[in-house]
Protein backbone atom coordinates (compact mmCIF):
# COMPACT_ATOMS: atom_id res chain seq x y z
CA UNK A 1 0.00 0.00 0.00
CA UNK A 2 2.91 2.22 -0.54
CA UNK A 3 1.94 5.39 -1.74
CA UNK A 4 -1.72 5.25 -0.98
CA UNK A 5 -3.54 8.75 0.20
CA UNK A 6 -6.65 7.91 2.11
CA UNK A 7 -8.13 11.45 1.75
CA UNK A 8 -11.29 12.65 3.84
CA UNK A 9 -15.05 12.91 2.20
CA UNK A 10 -15.80 16.45 3.88
CA UNK A 11 -19.13 15.42 6.15
CA UNK A 12 -20.07 13.42 8.60
CA UNK A 13 -21.87 10.35 8.18
CA UNK A 14 -22.73 9.66 11.35
CA UNK A 15 -22.10 6.40 13.85
CA UNK A 16 -21.40 4.89 10.92
CA UNK A 17 -18.72 7.63 9.39
CA UNK A 18 -15.82 5.17 11.14
CA UNK A 19 -15.90 3.65 7.25
CA UNK A 20 -14.59 6.70 5.88
CA UNK A 21 -11.00 6.20 6.88
CA UNK A 22 -11.16 3.00 5.05
CA UNK A 23 -12.35 3.90 1.16
CA UNK A 24 -8.82 4.08 0.14
CA UNK A 25 -8.17 0.48 1.22
CA UNK A 26 -10.76 -1.07 0.22
CA UNK A 27 -10.39 0.09 -3.06
CA UNK A 28 -7.27 -1.20 -3.26
CA UNK A 29 -8.04 -3.96 -1.40
CA UNK A 30 -10.82 -5.59 -4.26
CA UNK A 31 -14.18 -4.04 -2.18
CA UNK A 32 -16.71 -4.22 -5.04
CA UNK A 33 -16.64 -0.64 -6.68
CA UNK A 34 -14.60 0.96 -3.99
CA UNK A 35 -17.72 0.78 -1.50
CA UNK A 36 -17.46 1.39 1.77
CA UNK A 37 -17.86 -1.95 4.00
CA UNK A 38 -18.25 -2.20 7.80
CA UNK A 39 -14.93 -2.43 8.96
CA UNK A 40 -13.97 -6.09 10.88
CA UNK A 41 -14.30 -6.19 14.91
CA UNK A 42 -10.17 -5.67 14.65
CA UNK A 43 -10.46 -2.63 12.54
CA UNK A 44 -13.86 -1.57 14.65
CA UNK A 45 -11.27 -1.48 18.06
CA UNK A 46 -8.76 -0.06 16.34
CA UNK A 47 -11.26 2.80 15.01
CA UNK A 48 -13.04 3.65 18.37
CA UNK A 49 -16.31 2.45 17.22
CA UNK A 50 -18.76 2.55 20.08
CA UNK A 51 -19.93 -0.91 19.19
CA UNK A 52 -16.54 -2.55 18.80
CA UNK A 53 -16.35 -3.90 22.57
CA UNK A 54 -19.80 -5.84 21.84
CA UNK A 55 -17.84 -8.82 19.83
CA UNK A 56 -19.89 -10.81 17.86
CA UNK A 57 -20.21 -11.49 14.20
CA UNK A 58 -21.02 -9.41 11.69
CA UNK A 59 -24.20 -9.84 9.49
CA UNK A 60 -27.33 -7.88 7.64
CA UNK A 61 -30.92 -7.72 9.06
CA UNK A 62 -33.57 -9.24 6.32
CA UNK A 63 -37.29 -9.76 6.42
CA UNK A 64 -38.44 -13.25 7.21
CA UNK A 65 -40.70 -13.27 4.02
CA UNK A 66 -39.82 -11.70 0.79
CA UNK A 67 -42.28 -12.54 -2.36
CA UNK A 68 -41.45 -10.44 -5.57
CA UNK A 69 -44.31 -11.52 -7.34
CA UNK A 70 -45.61 -11.10 -11.05
CA UNK A 71 -48.11 -12.35 -13.16
CA UNK A 72 -47.76 -15.89 -15.00
CA UNK A 73 -49.34 -14.50 -17.92
CA UNK A 74 -49.00 -11.97 -19.93
CA UNK A 75 -51.28 -9.00 -19.86
CA UNK A 76 -51.83 -5.61 -18.77
CA UNK A 77 -52.78 -4.00 -15.17
CA UNK A 78 -56.75 -3.46 -14.71
CA UNK A 79 -56.56 -2.24 -11.24
CA UNK A 80 -53.86 -1.56 -8.86
CA UNK A 81 -55.24 -1.68 -5.04
CA UNK A 82 -52.18 -1.10 -2.45
CA UNK A 83 -49.32 0.93 -2.70
CA UNK A 84 -45.68 0.45 -1.01
CA UNK A 85 -45.79 0.80 2.70
CA UNK A 86 -48.94 -0.61 2.99
CA UNK A 87 -49.77 -3.64 5.50
CA UNK A 88 -52.11 -6.61 4.06
CA UNK A 89 -53.35 -9.79 5.54
CA UNK A 90 -52.51 -12.75 3.30
CA UNK A 91 -55.16 -13.43 0.24
CA UNK A 92 -55.26 -9.81 0.30
CA UNK A 93 -56.45 -8.48 -3.64
CA UNK A 94 -52.93 -6.44 -4.41
CA UNK A 95 -52.98 -5.78 -8.36
CA UNK A 96 -55.63 -7.19 -10.86
CA UNK A 97 -54.62 -7.86 -14.75
CA UNK A 98 -57.15 -7.35 -17.31
CA UNK A 99 -59.34 -10.73 -16.78
CA UNK A 100 -62.40 -10.09 -18.29
CA UNK A 101 -61.93 -12.16 -21.28
CA UNK A 102 -61.10 -15.16 -18.90
CA UNK A 103 -63.87 -14.62 -16.37
CA UNK A 104 -66.50 -14.95 -19.05
CA UNK A 105 -64.78 -18.26 -20.37
CA UNK A 106 -64.92 -19.28 -16.81
CA UNK A 107 -68.27 -18.57 -16.18
CA UNK A 108 -69.59 -20.55 -18.96
CA UNK A 109 -67.25 -23.24 -18.55
CA UNK A 110 -68.41 -23.53 -14.82
CA UNK A 111 -72.34 -23.34 -15.68
CA UNK A 112 -71.84 -26.17 -18.51
CA UNK A 113 -70.31 -28.23 -15.54
CA UNK A 114 -72.88 -27.44 -12.76
CA UNK A 115 -75.76 -28.28 -15.40
CA UNK A 116 -77.00 -32.01 -15.10
CA UNK A 117 -79.61 -31.71 -18.00
CA UNK A 118 -77.76 -34.19 -20.15
CA UNK A 119 -77.18 -36.69 -17.41
CA UNK A 120 -80.61 -36.50 -16.74
CA UNK A 121 -81.38 -37.04 -20.39
CA UNK A 122 -79.16 -39.92 -21.20
CA UNK A 123 -80.64 -41.38 -17.38
CA UNK A 124 -83.85 -40.82 -18.87
CA UNK A 125 -83.42 -42.95 -22.45
CA UNK A 126 -81.62 -45.72 -20.64
CA UNK A 127 -84.35 -46.15 -18.41
CA UNK A 128 -86.22 -46.60 -21.05
CA UNK A 129 -84.03 -48.72 -23.39
CA UNK A 130 -84.04 -50.94 -20.54
CA UNK A 131 -87.82 -50.96 -20.38
CA UNK A 132 -88.81 -51.46 -24.11
CA UNK A 133 -86.14 -54.70 -23.89
CA UNK A 134 -88.02 -56.06 -21.10
CA UNK A 135 -90.81 -55.97 -23.10
CA UNK A 136 -89.23 -57.45 -25.90
CA UNK A 137 -87.88 -60.11 -23.63
CA UNK A 138 -91.24 -61.00 -22.04
CA UNK A 139 -93.19 -61.56 -26.04
CA UNK A 140 -90.35 -63.69 -27.04
CA UNK A 141 -91.43 -65.67 -23.85
CA UNK A 142 -94.99 -66.26 -24.81
CA UNK A 143 -93.68 -67.10 -27.82
CA UNK A 144 -94.63 -64.08 -29.93
CA UNK A 145 -92.14 -60.89 -31.64
CA UNK A 146 -89.14 -61.73 -33.34
CA UNK A 147 -85.84 -62.41 -32.23
CA UNK A 148 -84.18 -59.98 -34.29
CA UNK A 149 -86.73 -56.98 -32.76
CA UNK A 150 -85.28 -58.09 -29.02
CA UNK A 151 -81.47 -58.15 -30.78
CA UNK A 152 -82.41 -54.76 -31.30
CA UNK A 153 -83.71 -53.91 -28.08
CA UNK A 154 -80.88 -55.68 -26.18
CA UNK A 155 -78.19 -53.30 -28.80
CA UNK A 156 -80.61 -49.96 -28.19
CA UNK A 157 -80.78 -50.79 -24.29
CA UNK A 158 -76.39 -51.09 -23.92
CA UNK A 159 -76.09 -48.16 -26.43
CA UNK A 160 -77.97 -46.37 -23.99
CA UNK A 161 -76.08 -47.37 -21.02
CA UNK A 162 -72.76 -46.51 -22.51
CA UNK A 163 -74.36 -42.75 -23.09
CA UNK A 164 -75.01 -42.85 -19.79
CA UNK A 165 -71.67 -42.72 -19.43
CA UNK A 166 -70.44 -40.83 -21.58
CA UNK A 167 -72.84 -38.18 -20.16
CA UNK A 168 -70.97 -38.39 -16.52
CA UNK A 169 -67.85 -38.51 -18.14
CA UNK A 170 -68.85 -35.36 -19.82
CA UNK A 171 -69.68 -33.92 -16.78
CA UNK A 172 -66.52 -34.63 -14.85
CA UNK A 173 -64.58 -33.34 -17.69
CA UNK A 174 -66.51 -30.26 -18.07
CA UNK A 175 -65.78 -29.32 -14.12
CA UNK A 176 -62.48 -29.95 -14.91
CA UNK A 177 -62.44 -27.66 -17.79
CA UNK A 178 -64.75 -24.81 -15.72
CA UNK A 179 -62.15 -25.54 -12.65
CA UNK A 180 -58.79 -24.79 -15.43
CA UNK A 181 -60.49 -21.97 -16.58
CA UNK A 182 -60.66 -20.37 -13.11
CA UNK A 183 -57.21 -21.42 -12.05
CA UNK A 184 -56.24 -19.35 -14.69
CA UNK A 185 -58.49 -16.30 -13.88
CA UNK A 186 -56.73 -16.75 -9.85
CA UNK A 187 -53.28 -16.07 -12.33
CA UNK A 188 -54.19 -12.57 -13.31
CA UNK A 189 -54.86 -11.34 -9.76
CA UNK A 190 -52.09 -11.05 -7.25
CA UNK A 191 -52.53 -11.55 -3.73
CA UNK A 192 -50.57 -11.32 -0.71
CA UNK A 193 -48.95 -14.63 -0.03
CA UNK A 194 -48.48 -14.03 3.96
CA UNK A 195 -49.69 -11.00 6.07
CA UNK A 196 -46.64 -8.46 5.35
CA UNK A 197 -46.06 -4.93 4.19
CA UNK A 198 -46.01 -3.67 0.71
CA UNK A 199 -42.51 -2.86 -0.10
CA UNK A 200 -42.67 -1.64 -3.73
CA UNK A 201 -45.30 -1.58 -6.68
CA UNK A 202 -43.85 -1.52 -9.94
CA UNK A 203 -46.27 -1.04 -12.43
CA UNK A 204 -49.13 1.23 -13.14
CA UNK A 205 -52.73 0.69 -14.20
CA UNK A 206 -53.21 0.75 -17.78
CA UNK A 207 -48.86 -0.92 -18.04
CA UNK A 208 -48.35 -3.84 -20.39
CA UNK A 209 -46.31 -6.56 -18.59
CA UNK A 210 -45.13 -9.54 -19.87
CA UNK A 211 -45.26 -13.06 -18.27
CA UNK A 212 -42.70 -13.19 -15.12
CA UNK A 213 -41.80 -9.46 -15.30
CA UNK A 214 -41.72 -8.11 -11.48
CA UNK A 215 -44.77 -6.45 -10.74
CA UNK A 216 -44.30 -5.81 -6.37
CA UNK A 217 -42.55 -6.75 -3.49
CA UNK A 218 -44.06 -8.32 -0.25
CA UNK A 219 -42.05 -8.40 3.31
CA UNK A 220 -42.62 -9.64 6.65
CA UNK A 221 -40.40 -7.86 8.84
CA UNK A 222 -42.20 -9.27 12.47
CA UNK A 223 -40.08 -11.18 12.89
CA UNK A 224 -37.01 -10.57 10.59
CA UNK A 225 -34.10 -12.64 10.15
CA UNK A 226 -30.54 -12.81 10.45
CA UNK A 227 -27.62 -15.11 8.57
CA UNK A 228 -24.90 -15.07 10.31
CA UNK A 229 -21.72 -16.52 9.31
CA UNK A 230 -19.70 -17.85 12.26
CA UNK A 231 -16.73 -19.29 12.92
CA UNK A 232 -17.19 -23.25 12.79
CA UNK A 233 -15.03 -24.12 15.88
CA UNK A 234 -17.72 -21.46 17.95
CA UNK A 235 -20.43 -22.94 16.44
CA UNK A 236 -19.20 -26.66 17.60
CA UNK A 237 -17.75 -25.20 20.96
CA UNK A 238 -21.30 -23.41 22.08
CA UNK A 239 -23.58 -26.35 20.60
CA UNK A 240 -25.51 -24.16 19.20
CA UNK A 241 -28.73 -25.07 18.08
CA UNK A 242 -32.32 -24.66 16.71
CA UNK A 243 -33.49 -22.29 20.17
CA UNK A 244 -30.32 -21.51 21.37
CA UNK A 245 -30.48 -17.79 22.56
CA UNK A 246 -28.50 -14.96 20.44
CA UNK A 247 -28.00 -11.29 21.27
CA UNK A 248 -28.01 -8.81 18.64
CA UNK A 249 -26.89 -4.96 18.21
CA UNK A 250 -27.69 -2.80 15.73
CA UNK A 251 -24.46 -1.22 14.13
CA UNK A 252 -26.37 2.24 13.56
CA UNK A 253 -29.12 2.18 16.48
CA UNK A 254 -28.23 5.76 18.31
CA UNK A 255 -30.57 3.74 21.14
CA UNK A 256 -27.78 1.45 21.84
CA UNK A 257 -30.11 -1.36 22.61
CA UNK A 258 -29.01 -5.09 22.48
CA UNK A 259 -31.86 -7.27 21.58
CA UNK A 260 -32.21 -10.83 22.18
CA UNK A 261 -33.24 -13.55 19.37
CA UNK A 262 -32.82 -17.43 19.08
CA UNK A 263 -31.49 -19.80 16.46
CA UNK A 264 -34.16 -20.97 13.86
CA UNK A 265 -31.30 -23.04 11.45
CA UNK A 266 -28.23 -24.26 11.92
CA UNK A 267 -26.83 -25.26 8.29
CA UNK A 268 -25.97 -28.80 8.22
CA UNK A 269 -22.14 -28.06 6.76
CA UNK A 270 -19.40 -25.50 6.92
CA UNK A 271 -17.24 -23.82 4.57
CA UNK A 272 -13.91 -25.44 4.55
CA UNK A 273 -12.01 -22.29 2.91
CA UNK A 274 -13.26 -19.70 5.52
CA UNK A 275 -13.93 -21.75 8.13
CA UNK A 276 -17.65 -20.72 8.73
CA UNK A 277 -20.86 -22.09 9.32
CA UNK A 278 -24.29 -20.24 8.54
CA UNK A 279 -26.17 -19.60 11.34
CA UNK A 280 -30.14 -18.34 11.21
CA UNK A 281 -31.18 -15.55 14.00
CA UNK A 282 -34.80 -15.09 14.30
CA UNK A 283 -35.55 -11.66 16.49
CA UNK A 284 -39.25 -10.63 17.27
CA UNK A 285 -39.93 -6.63 15.56
CA UNK A 286 -41.85 -4.68 17.27
CA UNK A 287 -39.14 -2.32 18.09
CA UNK A 288 -39.70 -1.69 14.28
CA UNK A 289 -35.99 -2.13 13.15
CA UNK A 290 -35.53 -1.86 9.56
CA UNK A 291 -34.44 -5.36 7.37
CA UNK A 292 -31.07 -4.70 5.67
CA UNK A 293 -29.35 -3.11 8.40
CA UNK A 294 -25.66 -3.77 9.59
CA UNK A 295 -25.44 -5.67 12.94
CA UNK A 296 -23.65 -7.46 15.16
CA UNK A 297 -24.70 -11.10 16.57
CA UNK A 298 -23.49 -13.22 19.38
CA UNK A 299 -23.90 -16.41 20.76
CA UNK A 300 -22.95 -15.78 24.89
CA UNK A 301 -24.65 -13.29 27.17
CA UNK A 302 -23.23 -9.91 27.05
CA UNK A 303 -21.27 -8.81 29.85
CA UNK A 304 -20.50 -5.96 31.96
CA UNK A 305 -22.47 -2.66 29.85
CA UNK A 306 -23.95 -4.53 27.67
CA UNK A 307 -25.77 -6.75 29.84
CA UNK A 308 -27.87 -3.35 31.29
CA UNK A 309 -28.99 -2.54 28.09
CA UNK A 310 -30.59 -5.60 27.23
CA UNK A 311 -34.21 -6.12 26.02
CA UNK A 312 -37.27 -7.55 24.07
CA UNK A 313 -37.78 -6.70 20.45
CA UNK A 314 -41.28 -8.30 20.76
CA UNK A 315 -42.28 -5.50 23.16
CA UNK A 316 -42.58 -1.72 21.98
CA UNK A 317 -40.25 0.80 22.65
CA UNK A 318 -42.22 4.05 23.05
CA UNK A 319 -39.68 6.38 21.84
CA UNK A 320 -38.50 7.37 18.20
CA UNK A 321 -34.92 6.30 18.68
CA UNK A 322 -36.52 2.37 19.03
CA UNK A 323 -37.23 2.81 15.35
CA UNK A 324 -33.70 2.89 13.53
Amino acid sequence: MKGLTVRHVGRRLGPSSVCVAWIGVLAVAGSPGGVCAAPSQPEAQASGAWWASFGGERAVTRPSQDAVMGFTLSTSVKEVLVSGGQVVKAGDLLIRGDDSEDVAEAKFQRARADTDLPLARAKSQAELAELEYKRYVEVGDQGAGSPLERERAKAARDVAKIDLDLALLNQVLSDYQASRAEARVAKLSLRAPFDGIVDAVQVDEGQSVREGEPVLRVVSVDPIWIDVNTPTAQTIALRLENGSPAWILMQDDTARRVYTGRVVEVAPTADAASGLRRIRVEMANAVGVVPGVNCWVRFTEPTGEWADLVVDPAKPVETAEAKR
